[in-house]
């Protein structure tokens, strides 16, 4: 058996993937992508993945893309220990939670990292031609017209408000999700609870923490899924040290701007 996984330790969608493996206890083989010098475009990764985007599992030679669908795979696959509860009520609650992060908050995080940090990144690394090149080669037009008015204008962009208003109802859906578990769907930590944990750990490192810091069920579960996959075997699990520096160190500079509209 052979598994390789493609991926960015700076990637929301392929950290979940990655505390699926290890909660899996499986080897892979990974090849990390630098998503800033646009490996992601190399027509060799462009052949396992069309949208140039990560992750991207390979399973004995067979590419499975998009990160639910991935995750899917690897529980279908390898089904011990179960990460899908085995009531059908509680399946289909993780289902449409997933769908949930997957439809909206995927897109809201990241026009946030575009806003507070990666425009930064950017732009001290890429000329004015490299960032036309890139934003040329982004193959989701809905997603490419994102990056590109959050890159020019910042929290001042007309996506961030939308964005800041998704994470509000993602709060108040975790909310009623919780209703006294441990986790998301239930008393076990589930794909669900995967799938979130990245997401509301970037939110919390842009200093969106304000959003549900008076909501004592979401604040405690988030507490508690940091550590428990901060505890899991793996390096990096939620991005690298000088990553988390740096998003850091542009959270504060933006967090004067952020707060009113997190108030709005």
């Amino acid at each position: 058996m052979s598994l390789t996984l493609y991926h960015s330790v700076e990637s929301t969608c392929a950290q979940k993937v990655r505390i699926v493996l290890t909660k899996k206890k499986l080897e892979w083989e990974e090849i990390r992508l630098n998503l800033r010098k646009g490996e992601q475009f190399h027509p060799d990764y462009l052949r396992l993945n069309p949208k140039a985007v990560v992750p991207t599992l390979v399973h004995d030679g067979i590419a499975i893309r998009e990160s639910t669908v991935i995750n899917e795979y690897i529980e279908d696959r390898f089904p011990e220990p179960a990460l899908r509860p085995s009531d059908m009520a509680a399946r289909a609650r993780m289902r449409l939670l997933i769908k949930t992060i997957d439809d909206e908050i995927h897109p809201a995080i990241g026009v946030l990292s575009y806003a507070i940090f990666l425009r930064h990144q950017m732009n001290d690394t890429m000329t004015a031609e490299q960032l036309q090149e890139h934003f040329r080669k982004v193959v989701d037009p809905a997603r490419r017209e994102r990056q590109q008015a959050t890159h020019e204008k910042g929290l001042a962009s007309p996506a961030v408000p939308v964005a800041i208003s998704a994470m509000q109802r993602l709060v108040a859906q975790f909310a009623d999700a919780l209703d006294g578990r441990a986790w998301l769907v239930s008393n076990e930590f589930t794909l669900a609870d995967a799938a979130a944990v990245p997401y509301m750990a970037r939110a919390h490192a842009l200093r969106l923490s304000p959003l549900w810091e008076r909501n004592a069920p979401v604040s405690a579960w988030l507490d508690r899924a940091i550590d428990h996959v901060s505890a899991l075997p793996l390096t990096d699990v939620l991005g690298s040290p000088g990553f988390h520096r740096m998003v850091s160190e542009h959270a504060d500079r933006a967090e004067q701007e952020l707060v009113p509209l997190l108030r709005a």
